[in-house]
């Protein structure tokens, strides 16, 4: 049996299923569970992590987000693959899942500047003509992975104190940065998703071919009063990035 760390020392700020599923994807590149052989069952993993089965399955689905097993009823969970696929996937079921999908990603900040909102932009950030904010441009990349996943334009507010030196030194997600710092709590999450067309600046940043296929994925990030604190639109080059999300009857 895989040996597995423990809890001990404050071992990490991440979800106990992203620790799980971390540990068997090392097993699984190591070739502990060779590829065409079955994982554990979800019975089996409860007691050799000390965790729940809800936790199990929340950790077996990241496995399978990343193409690296397929689980079958009455046959178990098989590996596919020793290394993820290179296509990242991100789970939107939940808040959480999207502020996760930050915490997993590696950012860089492009650029950072100062904006005098027209009608078009007031429109969407649901403020005035003349309204002040900080326009933030980052990249995203999987840990790992030299290609980007992302480029972000992101909108908050320019009143902020001291909002232009907390965004230049970010080093995660901006919206747990907004949560930490100023002590708002977000709520909400709106989404909707277009397929665009890449065009030449975004397919250059992107490392990939200009007209390409892409995904736009614009998010409004509201506190529960309904202040919109952050306005995001994402650009993901549709050849690898897609969005999964499970929808369970209740």
């Amino acid at each position: 049996m895989p040996s597995h760390s423990g809890d001990a020392g404050g071992a990490s700020a991440r979800p106990r299923y992203q620790r799980v599923a971390d540990e068997l994807i090392q097993h699984i590149g190591a070739g502990t569970y060779p590829v065409g052989a079955l994982l554990p069952t979800e019975m089996e993993l409860c007691q050799q992590y000390g965790i729940s089965r809800h936790t199990v399955r929340e950790a077996l689905r990241r496995l399978r987000d990343a193409g690296l097993v397929s689980s079958r009823r009455r046959v178990g969970t098989e590996v596919l693959a020793r290394t993820p696929a290179a296509n990242y996937r991100q789970p939107t079921n939940s808040i959480g899942d999207l502020l996760q999908y930050a915490e997993e990603t590696r950012l860089t900040v492009l650029r950072v500047k100062r904006v005098s909102i027209g009608a078009s932009l007031a429109e969407q950030l649901e403020g005035e003509v003349g309204d002040e904010w900080l326009k933030v441009t980052t990249l995203r990349a999987a840990p790992g992975d030299a290609q980007p996943v992302c480029l972000t334009t992101t909108y908050v507010n320019a009143r902020l104190p001291d909002i232009e030196t907390q965004v230049t030194q970010l080093a995660g997600p901006l919206s747990a940065m907004l949560e930490r710092v100023y002590g708002v709590k977000i709520t909400r999450i709106e989404q909707s998703i277009q397929a665009v067309a890449l065009r030449a600046r975004e397919a250059k940043l992107l490392r990939t071919d200009e007209r390409g296929p892409g995904l736009r994925a614009t998010r409004r990030y509201y506190e529960a009063d309904g202040t919109l604190l952050e306005l995001a639109i994402a650009i993901h080059p549709g050849d690898r990035f897609s969005y999964v999300t499970s929808l369970v009857r209740g």
